[in-house]
């Protein structure tokens, strides 16, 4: 049985969307085990993380910033053989490893764009380390078709990745967890593996809607065709009623 453990920090109101995710991942990948905690299991279940962590495959961190938890898991992190953090403190986005791509190294054969990206790891101020890291992780989904399937395939990996993971939702969790369980771990999945479903930066929800309106323009466009011929009908309804009992409380005046 192979283990995905995922800690996600600042993040524990999204605690069970992240459990339905694993849920849906085991279901189509019985050979895979994805266990979820939140930053605050650090301190108040050390052991059930401490227990998942010494028998994990994959490690992934999202958001973890407070110094005690950073050190605390670079000390059981190290030695799992597939690191992914993202948007975190740099002590642990550092261990970021997946097959030959490692945060920080610059394979021969890197595109120019993803290398010019990657060159402001090598800077030694802290910050300008964390802008790029930042930066590659906000384009770096983007460079995707730029860079070459067989020379740097982990790279390719990991952005798809985290294009998964940044998308958000169950869904694209879920797809990320079957991602590496296919590519790294060697374990089979019932279904294809879907695209990531996006979401947009800015957008609008309608409980009577399947998706997001992209614009003002877009959700007024569903309005006018869906929903106005539906209020004036149930307008002219209401009218047709007030009618009625006016003309009853004539008659009987």
């Amino acid at each position: 049985m192979a283990r995905i453990v995922l800690i996600a920090g600042f993040e524990s109101f999204n605690i069970d969307l992240y459990v339905s995710a694993a849920e849906l991942a085991q279901a189509r990948c019985p050979g895979l085990e994805v266990c979820i905690f939140s930053d605050r299991d650090i301190q108040t279940s050390p052991d059930a993380v401490t227990t998942a962590l010494a028998g994990a495959d994959v490690f992934f961190g999202s958001l973890i910033f407070d110094y005690d938890q950073v050190l605390w898991l670079r000390e059981r992190v190290q030695e799992i053989p597939i690191r992914l953090v993202f948007e975190s403190a740099l002590e642990l986005m550092s261990l970021t490893q997946l097959g030959k791509f490692v945060i920080g190294d610059k394979p021969k054969g890197m595109p120019k764009p993803v290398k010019f990206i990657l060159d402001k790891f090598s800077s030694g101020k802290e910050e300008d380390k964390l802008a790029g890291y930042i930066s590659f992780l906000k384009s770096g989904p983007k460079l995707l078709k730029y860079v070459p399937v067989q020379k740097v395939q982990d790279l390719r990996n990991w952005l798809i990745i985290y294009g998964y993971w940044n998308a958000g939702g169950p869904e694209n969790v879920a797809a990320m967890c079957w991602t590496l369980a296919e590519k790294y771990l060697n374990l089979p999945i019932s279904a294809e593996i879907p695209p990531p479903i996006e979401t947009p930066n800015i957008g609008l929800l309608h409980p009577d809607y399947s998706g997001f309106f992209e614009s003002p323009r877009q959700y007024l466009e569903w309005y006018r065709v869906e929903r106005l011929p539906f209020l004036w009908q149930a307008g002219a309804r209401s009218s047709h009623s007030a009618v009625r009992s006016i003309h009853l409380i004539s008659l009987r005046s």
